[in-house]
């Protein structure tokens, strides 16, 4: 033993020819911590008394985290146990620090204080009273210090050949003796001696022999040592086995009554009167003892429980060994069996602590043999009691997790056969019967759990890990109910594409529903009629139906075969493809309607050609309106009753009947045309008749037009100017009156003549030639009637004028003669108005003084 990282364990183990044995490090660190035993085996070296030698590799001073008390306990429980002593130190022969470490050591080792208490008369006149039966001579036997070797590894100095390394040693011992402290001459009586040891080996030379790997690896080294190093080894190795005995003869009993009380000042520091009895501390030792033993034997019974069987078999009965036969029939069941048989109830693990501390109370009581009843009885029932109710929670704990690890692990294969099952499940099926499955799953499962769980069925920890595994179960059927809603979900939707597209299929297939581009590029003989609306009803049912049935087909065939009406993903899968069938034939209805109308328009428009080719035929023409006009309605009715007989399928529809109307315009308009043409033909074969109208208008001298008046500066004209009296009703009846004149003239000599062809004479209606003369007067006489008209208009404005003045020039002179007049004479009076005056009699009317007035001029 000395400083930590000096070499002691490898010093150990070369003691015994290997470098094998207690851990060694390369690295500069600590390998040893506390105390390790090694057993030397009999055949390799034993003590000179024949007893197996046992090596003690202890933790080196002054480590990391250790204090002075710790150090002194290790070196206190080394130095008593060992029958020799081996204090390791490296490279320096004897040094003051050194041997003044040992001695504190000494000192600090409580156990030596018992030694020197021990040597008092008091403790060896009280030895027959003890309760153990300790011979104070024997305690002072194993407290008897062994014999000491100062050994220094590394010492590669060489001395002169008249000292020895112990001369050197002991100059420092002889320097601290003389320094008032005798530790190391009291406790070392059997002597100390020093030995030195070379260096081992080169270390770079080991190196490049094994490597720095082989350094590390475990692999023996002892061959590679240094062979003077081998034969220092060697040398110590005879001065330590070679005197070595058993430390005292001790019986087992006698150890066993010794070592309580040496572990007991090892570890406590309370200090030793020598007025205080053997009696009393070997009391304390045994209680603290049987206290400390207390324990233990409870901590021992809960780990080993060696009532378990019998609780086994009292409570849980043969549903125990059937679980437990469930348990090692599946994977891994030697575990869980040893699991389950560990996992007890909370009864059980009650009923066990409850034993487990009566039997380490009853342990206590036994241990404190001697010990009067009223020290052991606190100390074994009230102490040790706290202390194992303070330690019951963590056992308690420790079965909870023990008992909740067997039931996972108990449920894991229910679980997972269960979730197998499921997983297996024929996917896409009814939703109801994968419900049904889960269900009957998770019932089984429970069911067997329940089974298999035994006696824990009912407690806290099972209704948690049934309601997990149950959990665990539903987790994985509410996985499967996605996985099948998405199968379905996509079968569904393959239906309906192919219901839309046998929809589609059926629609178009009737050449009524081709589009209406290609039909009027197609041109007239090609145009194909469309479809009316109850025929495109007619096919939209039809195609629905082929519809419904590619659906219920693509549907059947992804294994749906339970889906169908009733069902509600069906049933809205329905209700889709009915909101895409009413919105694809309204667009059906659109394209039609638009194909109707196309058609309509295309068979008016070769109707109005027909029509206007017919007319462009009738002969003879020109001829009365009359006439053509019945030719031109027969035709009309013939074409509007072909249009209707065209079109009847589309009846009743608002844009057929608008294009019925627009084919009337158009056949009017034509009619309108013909008869202007008729009627400006008949206007020119009547030349001669209207020439002479003409010229009984005398419009000849009336040749005048605005721009011509704006010209000459002429605003009117003398030769026209006569004419105007006969035009006061109007100009255009009076030339409607001498048209006609001359008009009936020319029929009525063409009549007389016996020639009715236009050349020789024109025989008109009535009216055609009121439409002759309004055609003459509109256009040929439009200029001569406007001059007329500003004529009149001259003259009639100066007449007017001059009879205005003349009408204004008569009511001045008769009124100045009616003021000349005698009797209307005005008297003055004397507020200066005259009598007889409008002023006068204004004011007479207004005073009331009229009669009185008469009557004083009566007078006078």
């Amino acid at each position: 033993m000395k400083n930590k990282i000096q070499g002691k364990s490898f010093l150990l183990n070369v003691l015994l020819n290997s470098s094998h044995g207690f851990d060694v490090g390369a690295a500069p660190e600590p390998e040893t911590r506390g105390i390790w035993i090694r057993f030397v085996p009999r055949d390799k070296v034993t003590g000179i008394d024949g007893s197996t030698i046992v090596l003690l590799d202890t933790e080196g001073f002054y480590g990391e985290g250790a204090t002075r008390s710790y150090d002194a306990r290790v070196f206190a429980l080394a130095t008593l146990a060992s029958s020799h002593l081996v204090y390791n130190t490296l490279r320096t022969l004897g040094d003051a620090q050194s041997v003044s470490a040992l001695a504190d050591l000494a000192k600090q080792a409580q156990v030596f204080n018992l030694q020197n208490w021990l040597h008092t008369g008091d403790a060896i006149a009280d030895h027959l009273s003890t309760p153990m039966d300790v011979d104070p001579s024997l305690l002072l036997k194993t407290l008897d210090f062994p014999p000491l070797t100062w050994v220094v590894q590394g010492f590669d100095i060489g001395l002169l050949s008249s000292q020895t390394p112990m001369d050197h040693l002991q100059r420092y011992l002889a320097a601290h003796a003389h320094t008032g402290d005798r530790t190391l001459d009291t406790l070392f009586t059997q002597g100390i001696k020093c030995h030195t040891l070379r260096t081992p080996t080169d270390l770079n030379l080991l190196r490049e022999v094994v490597g720095e790997d082989g350094l590390a690896a475990d692999e023996e080294l002892y061959p590679y040592l240094h062979p003077g190093y081998l034969s220092d080894v060697d040398q110590l190795r005879a001065t330590i086995f070679g005197n070595l005995t058993a430390k005292g003869d001790f019986s087992g009993k006698e150890l066993a009554g010794v070592l309580p009380l040496l572990v007991h000042y090892v570890n406590e520091d309370f200090p030793l009167n020598a007025d205080r009895k053997l009696r009393d501390v070997l009391i304390d030792v045994v209680v603290d003892s049987a206290f400390s033993g207390g324990v233990q034997y409870f901590q021992l019974c809960m780990q080993t429980l060696p009532d378990k069987e019998k609780v086994l078999s009292s409570r849980r009965g043969k549903e125990v060994n059937i679980a437990l036969a469930q348990v090692e029939s599946a994977e891994g069941g030697a575990r869980l069996s040893a699991l389950a048989s560990s996992a007890f109830t909370a009864e059980e693990i009650e009923q066990l602590l409850t034993s487990a501390e009566r039997r380490a109370i009853d342990y206590c009581k036994q241990r404190c043999v001697g010990v009067p009843l009223a020290k052991s009885s606190p100390a074994c029932e009230g102490q040790l009691g706290v202390k194992i109710a303070r330690m019951k929670p963590r056992y308690r704990e420790e079965n909870d997790q023990r008992v909740r690890e067997v039931l996972v692990l108990l449920g894991q294969g229910l679980r997972a056969a269960a979730e197998k099952e499921v997983d297996g499940l024929a996917l896409p099926m009814r939703e109801s019967d994968i419900q049904l499955r889960c269900n009957q799953a998770v019932k089984d499962s429970l069911q067997r759990y329940e089974a298999l769980v035994g006696p824990h069925r009912g407690g806290r920890l099972y209704n948690e890990a049934r309601v997990q595994m149950q959990t665990d179960i539903q987790n994985k059927c509410d996985k499967v109910y996605r996985i099948n809603a998405e199968k379905i979900s996509v079968i569904l939707n393959r239906g309906k594409d192919g219901y839309r597209s046998a929809y589609e299929e059926a629609m178009t297939k009737e050449g009524c529903l081709s589009s209406p581009g290609s039909q009027a590029q197609a041109g007239s003989h090609e145009l194909k009629r469309p479809c009316s609306t109850k025929k495109l009803t007619e096919i939209s049912k039809t195609a629905l139906a082929v519809a419904r049935i590619a659906l219920d087909k693509t549907v059947k065939e992804g294994g749906l075969l339970w889906l169908g009406t009733g069902d509600e993903q069906y049933d809205f899968q329905q209700y889709q493809c009915l909101q895409w069938t009413k919105q694809r034939l309204a667009e059906f209805q659109a394209q039609n309607d638009a194909k109707i109308l196309a058609y309509c328009d295309h068979q008016a428009a070769l109707l109005t050609i027909q029509y206007k080719e017919q007319v462009a035929k009738i002969a003879p023409f020109p001829d009365n309106d009359e006439v053509l006009t019945t030719k031109t309605d027969q035709l009309e009715k013939h074409y509007l009753n072909e249009y209707t007989a065209l079109v009847k399928d589309y009846l009743p529809s608002t844009m057929v009947e608008d294009k019925k109307k627009e084919l009337v315009r158009s056949i009017e308009e034509l009619k309108l045309h013909l008869l202007r043409k008729n009627t400006a033909l008949m206007r020119a074969y009547c030349y001669d008749p209207l020439m002479e109208a003409y010229k009984e208008l005398r419009m000849q001298d009336c040749e005048r037009s605005f721009d011509s008046m704006w010209r000459t500066r002429t605003f009117w004209s003398r030769k026209c100017l006569w004419p105007g009296p006969r035009y006061t009703f109007g100009f255009k009846y009076a030339a409607y009156i001498a048209a006609r004149k001359q008009l009936d003239k020319a029929q009525a000599k063409s009549s007389g003549s016996g020639d009715g062809s236009s050349q020789g004479g024109v025989v008109l209606s009535s009216t055609t030639r009121n439409k002759v003369i309004q055609s003459w007067i509109e256009q040929d006489l439009a200029g001569h009637a406007n001059v007329v008209f500003v004529n009149f208009s001259i003259v009639l404005a100066v007449i007017v004028g001059t009879l205005v003045t003349a009408s204004w020039l008569f009511r001045g002179l008769m009124q100045a003669k009616s003021r000349m007049r005698p009797g209307n004479r005005s008297v003055r009076n004397s507020n200066g108005t005259y009598f007889g005056s409008p002023t006068h009699r204004d004011e007479v009317k207004r005073e009331g003084y009229f009669g009185g007035l008469q009557q004083r001029t009566r007078r006078g």
